[in-house]
């Protein structure tokens, strides 16, 4: 794929050539910031709080705005990750957003992007150096990344949090703390140079479940003109309803009831105020919930969203904007490991059979492997449809139906082994250009035509440009789309087979419910 100069190039012209910066410090909503000017030429500014801190009584509520401060204050240091496990540098207090920017002054207008990490709605944080926005500021946009609650602190919904809600309605803090950053972008980017008026979000896995969410609440309405979902992370149990079963799982009240009482029954604590007992908590015990009771997921609650995701994308009553979807061609080679599933093909088909149970239909016949070689090879296929590939089709199809165009692509390249698929999460370094050292030269050049993808994208509302590879909009007959790896090309109807199938059982599992 020899279709640029190099990066290095690229690279030198922009670390040698003269510059200009804002002017700072800038002014926010909250009060002053001045951030850090790299060599580059780009400036960060690290750990800007878009939100208060989400403690003692706004524990499991909406983020409210940030507490204002006085003087200058300092943006030049990571924030801390939320609530997570394995994560030393963490704290409840964490809604704060990063921002690289290489405007030349307040009044460039640059296109804005808002990345939204992965990690399951459990772990992750925007300060993972992959997520380093330089690249994207040196490609002349705005690059803005923000932290989410997670974990209980995100997703806890309860009878007593619902009933003193002035909506009825409990969870879903995480999406809601992504609103809250879309507000704050909507009302202070620009004095970093960026266009309020055009704001494109984007995230990965867990974050494309977020940019899923987005797109189906109309609480988001307006906030963003684009989207790019990569590896959209929805599946058969991350959606719940608030308060009745769904067809695959109980009621995020009963479950998030249930959880909370086993651990204050675990610590021995009483009290007639569930509230007050709840918020007494530590972190650290929260932290230490049994997850067999309590998991996280979207709550269908009838005020963010008024119905299913699924059923507001079907309706066509989503957000409308232009949209780029697609995942890797091998994202469950990261879940499914060699010698961790089954053995046998009886192993696979039983619990195939076990898992369908009476609305099968043809999946056994596209799930269970034809030999016990082929045994593991299915269950990455399975992992990667259900997971990632079938609720990607979904917001394609719904895009597809509007007035707007979408895009879909399936990356191809594995950097540790290219001689095997793309496991999940492969492209988040070329899409962010931040490879490591002694990359060759075919995977910067992948990186450096996917940032270019995301950017054009982002500026104009479509990746094509005269200087790129023509990437066709998709369409949902033949379900176009870039390939994108060491070689670049169109493909159409990727596992369309299985993915339907996938649609008429989850279909018959919600009807059957009703």
């Amino acid at each position: 794929m020899k279709i640029f100069k190099g990066l290095l190039t690229s690279v030198f012209f922009a670390l040698t050539s003269l510059s200009y910066a804002i002017e700072e410090p800038v002014t926010l909503t909250s009060g002053q910031v001045v951030g850090t000017t790299l060599e580059s030429g780009v400036q960060a500014f690290l750990g800007i709080p878009f939100a208060a801190p989400p403690v003692g009584d706004l524990r499991w509520r909406a983020p409210q705005p940030p507490t204002p401060w006085q003087g200058v204050r300092q943006a030049s240091n990571q924030p801390p990750a939320c609530m997570q496990r394995g994560n030393r540098y963490m704290s409840e207090d964490c809604l704060y957003l990063n921002v690289w920017t290489k405007a030349e002054s307040a009044e460039a207008n640059l296109p804005v992007m808002v990345w939204i990490h992965g990690g399951g709605w459990t772990s992750g944080a925007n300060s993972i150096p992959i997520y380093n926005g330089e690249q994207f500021a040196l490609n002349e946009v705005v690059l803005i990344s923000v932290n989410y609650r997670m974990n209980a602190f995100g997703w806890m919904a309860h009878p007593a949090l619902s009933a003193e809600s002035p909506e009825g309605v409990s969870g879903n803090y995480g999406i809601l703390d992504h609103i809250a950053a879309l507000e704050w972008v909507r009302d202070n980017v620009a004095g970093f140079g960026g266009d309020p008026n055009n704001v494109t979000i984007f995230g990965e896995s867990a974050g494309g479940g977020s940019v899923y969410s987005l797109l189906a609440t109309p609480l988001a309405k307006g906030l963003f003109h684009k989207a790019i979902s990569q590896s959209t992370w929805i599946t058969s149990y991350n959606v719940t309803n608030l308060s009745s079963h769904n067809g695959m799982t109980t009621s995020a009240e009963a479950r998030g009831e249930e959880a909370i009482n086993a651990k204050l029954d675990e610590l021995g604590v009483s009290g007639t105020d569930q509230l007050e007992n709840m918020r007494d908590l530590t972190a650290a015990q929260l932290m230490e919930m049994n997850l067999g009771i309590f998991g996280v997921s979207l709550i269908v609650d009838g005020h963010i969203f008024p119905k299913s995701p699924a059923e507001i994308f079907a309706e066509g009553s989503h957000n409308a904007v232009p949209l780029i979807a697609g995942v890797n061609d091998g994202e469950g080679l990261f879940f499914i490991r060699p010698g961790s599933t089954f053995e046998t093909v009886e192993e696979q088909r039983a619990a195939r059979v076990e898992e369908f149970g009476e609305h099968a239909g043809n999946l056994l016949d596209m799930y269970v492997a034809g030999s016990d070689e082929d045994v593991f090879n299915i269950e990455v296929d399975y992992n990667t449809d259900s997971w990632f590939a079938r609720p990607t089709r979904e917001i394609l199809n719904a895009m597809a139906r509007t007035n707007e165009d979408s895009y879909m692509y399936l990356f191809t390249r594995n950097l540790g082994n290219p001689e095997e698929r793309s496991p999940h999460a492969m492209e988040l370094m070329y899409v962010f250009n931040t490879l490591p050292s002694g990359t060759s030269d075919e995977d910067w050049e992948i990186a450096k035509l996917m940032n270019d993808y995301w950017v054009e994208f982002a500026k104009s509302g479509t990746p094509n440009n005269n200087e790129l590879p023509q990437w066709p909009v998709y369409d949902i007959e033949q379900e176009t789309h870039q390939i994108i790896g060491v070689e670049v090309k169109q493909g159409a109807q990727f596992r369309t087979q299985e993915l339907n199938e996938l649609d008429r059982y989850f279909d018959d599992r919600y009807n059957s419910a009703r």
